[in-house]
């Protein structure tokens, strides 16, 4: 995945204000953005990468966890900038009034397409970090295509404390009959479910840990790409969560199957 030289450090000019501004738009609507902070030339390598590895892989689902992928990425000018940093670390601070428990950025990179794209279409969940940053790479965007919108029940509950209280609530609010329930349109409107139109450049933050989200579905022959990095999780050094946590790599594998 080769990138060219940046001229300039992504989000230098990101200062406390932005952060500000960035926290009261997500306890007011849900989600705050930072707007045209992606530039293209770190954005077209990283789409030509996932073009070559959707036909390699049949034009199917993949996706990748961890620092191996994203070091070698374009979208490391993303994970590695200092005001990324800031950004991540200003709003967990602002949110909890503490240090986290580890200062690691999780990186995930989410590649919908095909028939199993589909699978992971309406699978609401909270996630197991405080603050989730969503940079979008590729998006449907001809207008007879669904474009595959984030979808959210913003800030629906507090971060959870205890451990078991946390994975209990989202193995029953998780499970398939609840996700039909989340994503019946009479359910969003009742319940104020937030429609997010993503736009490539931006950088998207939210409470992951407390808005339940997913995205919608696209059409199989449509790519929807995004990485998302989490930050922050105030259960990390628990086995309970480890578990958990391998469980539901397992549900994704079978998804992927």
């Amino acid at each position: 995945m080769a990138n060219e030289a940046l001229d300039h450090e992504l989000l230098a000019s990101v200062d406390m204000t932005d952060v500000e501004n960035l926290f009261a738009s997500i306890n007011r609507q849900g989600f705050g953005v930072l707007h045209n902070v992606v530039p293209d030339v770190v954005l077209a390598p990283m789409r030509e990468y996932i073009t070559a590895e959707l036909a390699r892989r049949g034009g199917q689902y993949f996706g990748m966890r961890g620092h191996d992928w994203i070091e070698e990425s374009p979208l490391n000018a993303v994970f590695s900038a200092r005001g990324f940093r800031t950004v991540l670390e200003g709003l967990y601070h602002r949110a909890m009034h503490e240090e986290p428990l580890s200062k690691r950025i999780l990186p995930v990179l989410r590649v919908l397409a095909g028939t199993h794209g589909l699978r992971h279409a309406n699978l609401f969940h909270y996630d197991s970090y405080v603050v989730t940053a969503l940079v979008p790479v590729l998006i449907p965007n001809r207008p007879d295509e669904p474009h595959g919108d984030l979808v959210m029940y913003p800030n629906m509950r507090n971060v959870r404390g205890p451990v078991m209280l946390n994975i209990l609530e989202k193995a029953i609010v998780e499970s398939p009959p609840a996700c039909r329930f989340w994503r019946s349109p009479a359910v969003q409107r009742r319940l104020g479910a937030k429609p997010v139109p993503l736009e490539p450049g931006n950088i998207y933050f939210f409470w992951g840990m407390r808005s339940l989200h997913a995205n919608e579905a696209c059409l199989p022959t449509s790519i929807r790409s995004t990485a998302l990095f989490h930050y922050g999780d105030p259960h990390e050094n628990s086995i309970l969560k480890r578990l958990s946590q391998a469980r539901a790599r397992a549900n994704l594998r079978r998804l992927a199957k």
